[in-house]
């Protein structure tokens, strides 16, 4: 093993209190200085990869493919929406080492494009982590796993690393080039968590988009328990009629009130920031899309919000999309 290796293991080793000293690691550096941080940068990742791979998957549904990353001894999977494309799907996934087992495809969302799968033999299967909600960074360093062009056990699953260049809202993007047959698959950070799945691909080297764990960690018992929803459910379910963004310190930010809807006729204005609905924490917009659409038109909310920094509550009995 290099100079390297031991490098990063004595590293890993240094008492908490030394956190002065473990911020220097490369891949905490706001640009590696020299030749020796990429080699520590690479023998960290030569360190992360092999638990990694024993979690990837290639999903086969159909005549298509795509990835996933199994996040729990039990076989569940998380991957992306348009790779199951539907809920109670059969499909099968593909470990590193070949083995096949069959799945079931549970649920998700197309606002992010976040879907879970779970694997129906009894296991135990490998796994690996996933990181905390508001966990990752703009530049923090970052490596993508995926099986591109489905499942090839000579060549094995590749490896793309690079760093978080924006996220917003239920979108990340980096720098880590995707190619088809990536979607669904795991993208993790430098601490060998995940912390996003992989979405939509573009051409440019730059523009390869992400679904953050935020959103699967703000709709878990959803995605697991509920049907995939999809855009066309968002028409024949409740309406409210605002938009909104992430607020920096919790809660969402009203950015634009629809005329005529219940949402202006409730009182909301531009600026309010809204804390929970029906008692439940807004951390997302996507939950607050899923919260109100899986309701009908009709039914009574009751949203907390926060206006000037004085906390109010309304009632508010939602509208129809259509109309």
């Amino acid at each position: 093993m290099n100079a390297a290796f031991y490098f990063f293991v004595f590293l890993c080793l240094i008492p908490s209190s030394f956190g002065d000293l473990a911020e220097s690691l490369p891949w905490h550096k706001k640009v590696p200085e020299n030749q020796n941080d990429l080699r520590i940068i690479q023998s960290h990742l030569q360190t992360l990869l092999p638990a990694c791979e024993k979690a990837v998957v290639a999903i086969e549904v159909n005549d298509g493919a795509g990835s996933g990353v199994i996040i729990s001894e039990d076989g569940l999977v998380l991957t992306a929406a348009h790779v199951i494309g539907k809920s109670g799907r059969k499909l099968s996934v593909r470990l590193a080492d070949g083995t096949k087992a069959s799945a079931v495809s549970l649920g998700g969302s197309e606002i992010s494009d976040a879907g879970m799968i779970k694997i129906t033999g009894p296991g135990p299967w490998p796994y690996t982590k996933i990181a905390p909600s508001g966990s990752t960074s703009i530049g923090d360093w970052c490596f993508a796993l995926g099986h591109p062009g489905g499942f090839d056990k000579k060549r094995g699953i590749i490896v793309r690393v690079g760093r978080v260049i924006a996220q917003k809202d239920e979108t990340m993007q980096t720098d880590s080039r995707l190619l088809g047959g990536d979607s669904g698959g795991p993208l993790f950070d430098f601490d060998g968590n995940v912390i996003a799945i992989h979405s939509r691909i573009s051409r440019a080297p730059d523009e390869n988009y992400h679904v953050p764990v935020d959103s699967f960690h703000a709709n878990w018992d959803f995605f697991k328990n509920q049907k995939l929803l999809t855009l066309d459910d968002l028409v024949k379910g409740g309406f409210l009629g605002l938009s909104c963004e992430e607020y920096e310190a919790s809660g969402l930010l009203v950015t634009k009130i629809v005329e005529e809807t219940p949402a202006e006729k409730s009182g909301l204005l531009k600026d309010d920031i809204l804390l929970s609905l029906n008692g439940e924490k807004l951390d997302t917009r996507e939950e607050l899309t899923i919260l109100v659409s899986s309701m009908n038109a009709g039914d009574l909310i009751v949203l907390e919000y926060l206006r000037n920094g004085k906390l109010l509550s309304s009632k508010i009995k939602l509208g129809n999309r259509t109309k």
